[in-house]
């Protein structure tokens, strides 16, 4: 305040000097300024000096609600974040030694199958339907979980197919959807096109994965036709009335598939279903070690179901608050605010500044390291497995 009291002074000091300078005709514009600031009430630098005080509380004050105010709010903080590291490995390979966010420069993420199997992941969130929209597409998605259950019973390696022809639908849908919506307003999209499309491929190679595990019957493969026409026509309707709750449903269906996942899972180490070594799609898009198996398999493609669950979950919050028009926040992205890492002073900026340059050389040289170890040669193998 006694920054811009002094502004203020100078200004009215320069527009004095200027109205001398002004012929006699009439008063100038610039005279009655500097008459106006000149009968404005000075405060003391004690007052001035708590009002910038109670300013910057106030500040913090916001920002520690806002940390608060989760945009995940129906899972666990430790849950997000072993979920957002388990789904940064699907970056673009372009992208994959650039320094992100939460500061790994490496590609994939590290994350153990210990991270993959505990309790913040494997836990069954739900997130409590607050509309009577929510409330369909929660019975929606309830009965068709039973219907597949009494179609595929125990045979779990078939119903991760059948699933993964379903769930691939809704990403490539929404994104049209967006694009149309771009166009058809003239306006932007604010980033969510490119995250739903990246949710449709990875559903996608999820099929591609379990085909190297099974092979569908002509009568499940009858069943996947039909469901993919009736579920194609039925979600552009419900995207094109009620986005929100196509969202939600896709929410729904992410917390059955993360069911459907957790009970392969006990089937395998429960010795049903034999723990046999992971295919090349899969360790492949992974980045898996040879001696993986499918056990590793599940534990990573429950962990994408766990971030498509909750991101479109999020968007559905984003219309309930009519925040259409909004960037999504992605989990990654939230987690430096959980931490404390909102309320910044001026000497942590500049750290920060000078630390951005140890990063871009500590970028160059992991590009320079990946190119050593043959990730051009991943590459190309990862585009053949398409």
């Amino acid at each position: 305040m006694m920054m811009h009291l002094a502004t203020a002074a100078r200004l009215a000091t320069g527009c004095a000097s200027t109205a001398l300078k002004a012929p006699s005709g009439a008063a100038p514009k610039s005279l009655l300024l500097a008459n106006a600031l000149a009968r404005t009430p000075k405060l003391p630098a004690s007052s001035a000096l708590s009002l910038h005080h109670s300013q910057g509380f106030s500040t913090r004050a916001e920002r520690k609600k806002a940390a608060l105010e989760r945009r995940y709010h129906w899972i666990e903080p430790e849950a997000e974040r072993l979920i957002a590291r388990a789904y940064a490995r699907h970056r673009t390979l372009q992208q994959r030694d650039q320094p992100s966010p939460n500061g790994w420069t490496s590609f994939p993420p590290s994350i153990s199958l210990k991270d993959l199997e505990s309790d913040a992941i494997e836990q069954e969130y739900h997130y409590e339907p607050k509309t009577r929209g929510d409330k369909i597409a929660k019975t929606l998605v309830y009965y068709g979980e039973q219907l597949m259950h009494l179609f595929f019973r125990d045979k779990y390696d078939h119903h991760a197919v059948t699933l993964e022809t379903i769930a691939a639908v809704p990403g490539v849908v929404g994104a049209a959807h967006r694009h149309l919506r771009s166009l058809r307003c003239m306006k932007r999209d604010h980033g969510w096109i490119n995250p739903l499309q990246e949710e449709a491929e990875n559903e996608r190679m999820h099929l591609l994965i379990w085909m190297q595990h099974t092979k569908p019957t002509r009568l499940e493969r009858a069943f996947v036709i039909c469901a993919q026409g009736l579920y194609v026509a039925a979600y552009s309707v419900l995207m094109y009335l009620s986005p929100r709750t196509a969202h939600r449903t896709v929410g729904y269906l992410e917390e059955a598939a993360h069911r459907a996942y957790t009970d392969y899972l006990r089937a395998v180490d429960e010795g049903k279903i034999p723990n046999v070594p992971a295919g090349e799609v899969a360790k492949t898009y992974y980045r898996l070690d040879d001696s993986a198996t499918l056990r590793d398999v599940i534990l990573h493609v429950r962990a994408d179901e766990c971030m498509h669950r909750d991101f479109n979950h999020h968007l559905g919050d984003l219309y309930d608050n009519n925040e259409a028009d909004e960037f999504p926040t992605k989990m990654d992205e939230t987690m430096g605010l959980e931490e404390g890492q909102a309320a910044e002073s001026s000497e942590e900026k500049s750290g920060r500044k000078a630390g951005k340059g140890r990063k871009r050389q500590s970028a160059a040289t992991a590009e320079a390291a990946a190119a050593t170890a043959g990730y051009s040669t991943q590459a190309a193998a990862s585009n053949k497995n398409e």
